[in-house]
């Protein structure tokens, strides 16, 4: 795939980018019907994810453009993991009554990202021979990160859920329940994952980066668009089971992801 032909699926985006500006106001602040639901913090993880995994798109497409072929592989990776997480929690949310996915992953997560940090910041301090002044479980206990309601380890099985094996079994699961059409096309970002892995972590399976840039540059542009226009779909569709005004919106995002698609 040549400059040329990003460019032509640039435009496609850019076609749609220009039918949605007009209803951009929507996004000004936070509904409050979405505020106001059963599920807030389900919602806004859930909605937030579109911003990300369209950032991680605009770059795939740039280092595309400049054949930077070990960038594409680093970043390929982190959209499967952005989009996998999407799906999931969308999933998840789907299926529950109440806004338990949201409080996981906002809540329990940022508990498991300070306890994370604790610990790093705890090991550099004795590998460097300085022992800390401060207990960091005390410190946590005292700051409600650690408590009764929210020990260690329920902080911890709470949030693995999130490991990305996890959440592909469950996605697995409900594909298989739904008979999704666009099923067989997300089954394939799980394999691309583990075989991306050795770009993230410096492997040596990485070495070859190069060597497979333009045939990765192909599934890269596809799969990332892919993701971008499903996401930004989806996420549409959730805000309007809140807000009607998010009709055209999904009608418009549906239109683009249908012809992407080939439906």
């Amino acid at each position: 795939m040549n400059s040329k032909d990003i460019e032509e699926v640039e435009d496609f985006l850019e076609n749609m980018a220009v039918e949605i500006e007009p209803y951009m106001n929507l996004f000004s602040g936070t509904s409050p019907a979405v505020l106001e639901s059963d599920k807030p913090l389900s919602v806004f993880s859930i909605t937030s994810f579109f911003p990300k995994i369209e950032s991680l798109r605009a770059g795939i497409f740039e280092v595309a453009k400049l054949e930077e072929y070990y960038s594409l592989n680093v970043l390929f990776r982190a959209i499967i993991e952005h989009f996998i997480k999407f799906q999931y929690m969308l999933m998840r949310s789907s299926n529950q009554s109440d806004d338990e996915i949201g409080i996981d992953y906002w809540v329990f997560g940022q508990d498991r990202e300070i306890i994370d940090f604790a610990k790093s910041v705890r090991h550099a301090y004795r590998v460097l021979g300085i022992e800390g002044k401060y207990d960091v479980n005390e410190i946590l206990k005292k700051q409600g990160i650690i408590s009764e309601e929210k020990s260690a380890s329920r902080i911890r099985k709470k949030s693995e859920q999130f490991q990305f094996n996890n959440m592909v079994r469950y996605i697995s699961t409900q594909l298989e329940i739904e008979k999704s059409r666009n099923a067989q096309f997300l089954l394939m970002f799980f394999p691309k994952y583990s075989e991306l892995s050795s770009c993230v972590h410096g492997g040596p399976e990485s070495a070859s980066a190069y060597e497979t840039g333009p045939e990765r540059t192909e599934e890269a542009i596809r799969m990332s668009t892919f993701s971008s226009l499903m996401t930004r779909h989806y996420t549409f569709m959730t805000l309007y089971q809140y807000d009607k005004r998010f009709e055209n919106l999904c009608k418009i995002s549906k239109s683009y992801l249908e012809r992407y698609c080939g439906a």
